[in-house]
């Protein structure tokens, strides 16, 4: 074998075997209590440790804000030209370890480094009841590269196509763009 054959092999490999491993990211997870609260700290990379998600998250355990559950999620590419949609979502669980409250999954996008916004932080929050944020042991941090559903692909272009119609002041079909 030539070596410019065996440099496109080994080139290929590599290719492949980084797009299997970016299906396995690592997370690393860093804990704390506080004084009413529990915090939990949280960093996911792909395998190429070009995207990036941060996640810090605070749960009121008591007080006049018991239940309330504040997060912080920063989102960050550093992959030249493609962007990726992360996201996070939060697990409450007792001493026991099991799940007793969850928040839906927030989806963050970032654009490719040299496109356009490649760097965003996030602050959200969700609303438990007191009593389940009072059994609340720990905080686990769930964050993954999470593509944009159909749906989601569907009305961004609806938007898009609407939008240009109405800038051209051209007629939007009876079906599709809202009045």
């Amino acid at each position: 074998m030539n070596t410019s054959k065996l440099k496109s092999l080994i080139v290929m490999v590599t290719l492949t075997c980084m797009t299997l491993l970016a299906f396995f990211p690592v997370p690393t997870t860093n804990a704390y209590t506080g004084e009413g609260s529990l915090t939990q700290q949280s960093s996911w990379q792909s395998s190429d440790g070009g995207r990036n998600m941060y996640t810090d998250a605070t749960l009121q355990r008591s007080g006049p804000l018991a239940g309330q559950l504040d997060v912080m999620t920063r989102t960050k590419n550093n992959v030249l030209l493609t962007g990726f949609t992360g996201g996070v979502f939060v697990l409450l669980r007792n001493a026991d370890g099991a799940v007793i409250g969850v928040t839906d999954m927030q989806k963050y996008g970032v654009d490719g480094k040299w496109i356009g916004r490649y760097d965003r932080t996030d602050y959200w929050n969700w609303s438990f009841d007191p009593q389940v944020a009072a059994a609340t042991a720990s905080l686990q941090i769930i964050q993954q590269h999470s593509a944009k559903d159909f749906s989601d692909q569907l009305a961004y272009w609806q938007s898009v196509v609407c939008g240009n119609l109405d800038r051209l002041g051209l007629p939007k079909p009876p079906f599709g763009c809202p009045a």
